[in-house]
């Protein structure tokens, strides 16, 4: 099956020092995560100003470079004390691949699987 779980991201504001996104996530295996009126209440916050502190993308949750607000129709986080949505982590995932690109923080993305 093809595009049972996904989400979209929107940049909502970006400075010289930060860059936010809101976020949502569906999932279709689930009629309690549907979110068919495409819910964006999900924050992504990257710091521009660390991004080059820290090369390996492992170390930015433990130094504040990404910050995540988990979207309200999130079905599944990380396990660990930062319990990150997935979503948020894949769509995260989609804007660096983007920026690595084109040295642009893109203005959308969408994810689906």
């Amino acid at each position: 099956m093809s595009n049972e779980v996904g989400g979209w991201a929107y940049l909502t504001e970006e400075i010289e020092s930060v860059v936010k996104y809101k976020y949502g996530s569906f999932n279709r295996e689930d009629p309690k995560y549907y979110n068919d009126g495409k819910i964006c209440d999900g924050q992504i916050i990257i710091r521009k100003d660390l991004l080059s502190k820290f090369p390996d993308r492992s170390q930015f949750g433990k130094n504040k470079v990404v910050e995540f607000k988990n979207c309200s129709n999130c079905w599944s986080a990380t396990t660990d004390e930062f319990e990150i949505d997935f979503v948020a982590l894949a769509l995260l995932g989609e804007i660096f691949k983007e920026y690595d690109k084109t040295k642009i923080f893109p203005k959308e993305c969408t994810l689906c699987k």
